[in-house]
Order: structure tokens, then C-alpha cells, then sequence
């Protein structure tokens, strides 16, 4: 009978130190991240200024839900151990590039919406032909492919790295951690994608709304000065969702330096 009750007790001690499932914390951004990816297998596949603004917007609950697992005194405790410093170097790491990229990224945003209220300005002064110039152009292309390379070693660098004798919560939260930058990863690339098609040559398939802007031919003026200012409305948007981006991302690191300082 005594033995029997000793088993019991390591049995029942063994089941607490390994829970058999994550915190709800963690249970809770595993559902928004696959809210997410429903919802983005709903919609076209070429970006648009709407499709770009509501990812963001839902990027960043997502990156709330980041903040928040690692946010989680048992995740800050586990990291705290040795053999994840690595680990916890490699995201801080990342987590300047990002700051880098979302910085830069929001400026290319701004640099368009400029560009765009002055497409605006022109029309309403009924200037005639309005055209961006070719260095603009040049120089946005340029920086968007930059961006995208940037984005493309940074996920790179994550991702080698397999601590050893993780426990659930820890697993799951790096786990949760990583699908974010895939999702992240994915909404970058689209804003891009986005920002270097909308000074693109326009094509049969698919035409670009600041090309539009630009033509000249007075019965279309009404509808597109209409246009440009519902583009600089997005445009706005999309900076307000990056500058949001920016500050998560601050809150992130924040969270990691806490480990290393503990």
C-alpha cells in the first residue's frame, strides 16, 4: 500500500512539472495566428491597398499575442537557463533588423503618400498632366527590393538554432514565436510588393492607381481626384499600422532583455 502511494506521488509530481498542455496565454495566440491564416486564404492573392491595411492591423494582435507569451514569468524563467542565451541573443538580433526594416518601410509608405497629395494638389489646381519622376520611381523600386532582401536573411537566421529538453511551454511559445514571423514575413512582402507596383508601368492585366492618378483627361478628373484621396487615406493607414508595428517590436525587445537581465 505504500508503495502504492509512492507511485501515486511521483506520478502526480511528474504531471505537474509537465503540464499536458501550454498556458492558455499561448493557447490563445496558436488561435489568432490561425485566424489569421483563414482569413488570408479568403482573399485574391495580389495585394491591395484594403487586403495590406487589415493584415497590418491583425499583424498587430498578433504581435500583441507575441509580447504576451513571452511576456509569461514560466517563459522569462525558462529562458533564463544557459543553454537558451544563444537563443535569446539570435531574437534580439533579429528583433533590430526588424526594427530597421519597419522603420525604413514606413518611410517608403510616407514617401508614397507624399507623392500622392501631390498628385491631389495638382489635380484640384487642374494643372493638367501630372507625372512622378523617374527617379522617384527609380529609388522606390530600388529601396522596396532592398527591404525584400533584408526581410528574406532575416528569416534565415532564425530557425537553426534547437535548444535541447524543451518543455511544452517553452516549445510552444518559440513555436508561436516563429509562425508570427511567418505571418510577418508574408505581410511585408505584400505592402512591397505593393508599394513598388503602384509606380509600376501599367499593364492590360492590371493597371497602377498612382498611373491612374496621373492621367490627364479632363471627364475623369472628378472620379479620380475622388481616388487619390482615398489613397492617401490608406496611405495614412498603412504608416499608422507600421508605426504601431515599430513600437510592438520595441516592447518585444524589451521582453528579451529582461531574460538576459533577470
Amino acid at each position: 500500500m505504500a508503495a502504492t502511494s509512492s507511485a501515486d506521488d511521483t506520478h502526480h509530481t511528474r504531471s505537474t512539472s509537465l503540464p499536458t498542455r501550454p498556458h492558455s496565454v499561448i493557447l490563445q495566440a496558436q488561435e489568432e495566428i490561425r485566424k489569421f491564416r483563414t482569413w488570408e486564404a479568403s482573399i485574391s492573392s495580389v495585394p491591395t491597398a484594403d487586403t495590406i491595411c487589415s493584415a497590418l492591423t491583425k499583424l498587430q494582435v498578433l504581435y500583441e499575442c507575441v509580447d504576451s507569451v513571452l511576456s509569461l514569468p514560466l517563459t522569462q524563467q525558462a529562458l533564463t537557463h544557459n543553454q537558451y542565451t544563444e537563443l535569446v541573443n539570435e531574437l534580439l538580433d533579429k528583433s533590430i533588423s526588424l526594427m530597421d526594416i519597419c522603420g525604413s518601410t514606413r518611410d517608403l509608405v510616407s514617401q508614397v503618400k507624399e507623392n500622392a497629395r501631390v498628385v491631389q494638389s495638382a489635380m484640384r489646381r487642374r494643372k493638367g498632366e501630372v507625372s512622378l519622376t523617374t527617379s522617384f520611381i527609380k529609388n522606390l523600386k530600388k529601396d522596396c527590393n532592398k527591404a525584400m532582401t533584408s526581410l528574406k536573411q532575416i528569416d534565415e537566421k532564425i530557425g537553426g538554432i534547437k535548444p535541447i529538453d524543451l518543455d511544452l511551454n517553452l516549445l510552444a511559445a518559440i513555436k508561436v514565436v516563429r509562425d508570427v514571423g511567418v505571418v510577418r514575413s508574408s505581410v511585408y512582402k505584400s505592402l512591397l510588393l505593393f508599394l513598388s507596383g503602384s509606380v509600376a508601368k501599367p499593364k492590360s492585366s492590371r493597371w497602377s492607381l498612382l498611373h491612374k492618378l496621373m492621367l490627364k483627361e479632363t471627364d475623369k478628373k472628378n472620379q479620380l481626384e475622388i481616388s487619390s484621396e482615398d489613397m492617401v487615406c490608406l496611405f495614412q493607414e498603412m504608416e499608422n499600422g507600421l508605426e504601431c508595428m515599430f513600437r510592438s517590436l520595441i516592447k518585444t525587445r524589451a521582453s528579451l532583455l529582461n531574460v538576459l537581465y533577470r
